[in-house]
Parts: structure tokens; sequence; C-alpha cells
């Protein structure tokens, strides 16, 4: 299944929260609506499973995985769900940015000292709590692979229906493998100005090699053809394409990864 939506692409570059948080400051505009369809979109993707942990990544920086986990996770929560979205890209984090709040305490803090709570922040909607990144630690992958961040995503499951991690992108560190291996289900973004196939290849590779569960893709940095329905403004220049592992029959998908070819 394919969707098709605008949104922009650059990370952590001064951007205004007004327009990355598109879905609360403009609900009704594409964007935001597409936000909402890539939300149904995951709920077939599970295919009935009960998805606790999804982790969004992309191949490289600044391809739009930040975004989509912040719209995605206020998505949710406007859903009637309890999200809690989680910074784990202890080392370029923006959540804090989008959110006007401070970086620390946040996930580093948590891990070591156990104190979740001191870490988790109110939303901007009702049902979304969020835990920023916290200070850059000397070892951000041996943190997350630890014993002590499985712990906080268990006490973090407990206070929740669903957590939406922003993880370092696949190709940059190995953060965002160890993250999938504890997570339920991954979306991976590929930008096609900044990746190709054989980086998207890798990135699904690697992905695999710790078993993780690939819920479907987002494709950014499609230039549209043409003008869709009107929407004349920020948003025009970049399209998002969601492709699901798992077809509308119920069956996963023998191929995954179908839209890098």
């Amino acid at each position: 299944m394919f969707r098709f939506f605008n949104e922009r692409e650059d990370e952590g570059n001064g951007r205004d929260p007004r327009q990355s948080l598109v879905t609360i400051h403009n609900p009704k505009c594409a964007a935001s609506e597409a936000y909402r369809m890539l939300r149904t979109n995951i709920h077939f993707s599970s295919g009935g499973d009960s998805l606790k942990v999804i982790v969004v990544t992309s191949t490289f920086p600044e391809e739009g995985k930040s975004l989509t986990a912040v719209n995605l996770a206020i998505a949710f929560a406007q859903a009637g769900e309890n999200v809690i979205l989680v910074d784990a890209d202890m080392r370029r984090s923006t959540v804090h940015e989008d959110f006007g709040v401070p970086e620390s305490p946040g996930l580093s803090e948590a891990i070591v000292s156990g104190n979740i709570e001191a870490s988790l922040r109110d939303g901007p909607v009702e049902g979304m709590r969020l835990m920023t990144a916290g200070l850059t630690p000397p070892n951000p992958s041996e943190l997350l692979h630890s014993r002590r961040m499985d712990s906080l995503l268990d006490d973090l499951k407990a206070r929740s229906d669903l957590i939406v991690v922003d993880a370092p992108p696949v190709l940059a560190v190995t953060d965002a493998s160890v993250l999938a291996s504890k997570a339920d289900g991954v979306i991976l973004i590929i930008n096609l100005a900044r990746s190709d196939r054989n980086a998207a290849k890798r990135a699904v590779g690697a992905l695999r090699a710790v078993n993780a569960r690939i819920l479907g893709t987002v494709i950014t940095g499609l230039e549209p053809a043409r003008k869709r329905y009107g929407y004349h403004h920020y948003y025009d220049r970049y399209y998002y394409c969601y492709d699901s592992e798992h077809d509308p029959d119920g069956k996963d998908r023998t191929h995954r990864g179908r839209t890098v070819q």
C-alpha cells in the first residue's frame, strides 16, 4: 500500500516548531492528513499483532526521520493512544528543539540513574509524553545495548500504549540496529536525493541482521510532477511514499523493502 505526502526533510537546522509540528499547528493540511494515513498504515502493517515499541530510523542523517517520529507520535496520541516519544539519537538530538524543552534530563540520565520519572515530560497533546535524549554520553551504543535500557523500555511499556523511538541513522552508527532488535517494528526513512539503491539495501540488511521487523518504508525527497489539490505552501516540495510489508489480505510479503528497486 502506498501513501504520498509532503514534508520538509531538513533535521535540526533551526526549524520552526510551527512547521515541524504540523500535526498540531496545521491539522487540516495535506501533511497532517498524511501522518494520519501513515498511522493507519502502521496498524495494518502489524497484521493484528500488538505493537508496543516502534523505531523510526533512516539510512543517513537529514532524511526526515525525526520529523516523522515526532508527528507520528502526535498522530497516535490524537487518536486516543497513550504515547511516549523517546529521542534515542543521543549523538544528534532534535526532539527537545521541536518542543522547546531542555535536552536534559533525558534518556541518557534515565538509563544511568534509573530515575525515569525525572526524564519524562508532558507532551503538547493529551495522552502524549516525551523523553528527550539527555546529555551526550561517551558510549551511546553501550548504553542502548545495556540491561538498564531493557528495564527502561519495560517500564515505559507499562506506562503507555505505544512507544515511538527516534533512532540514529542505520548506516551512521550501530545504535539503530541495537534499538531495532528491541522493538516490535521499524519504519525506515529513505530520501531519494540523499540515498541510493545500494545504501538502502545495506540499511535493510543491517536491520534484518538483528531480526528487526521492518513494518515499511517512508520515501522522502520525491519531487511531484505537478501541484496536487491546490496545496501551494511550505510542504509542496517534499513528498513521502509509505510502503508496507503487510498486504491487505493479511499475509506478510515474502519480499521486503519493495520500494527499493
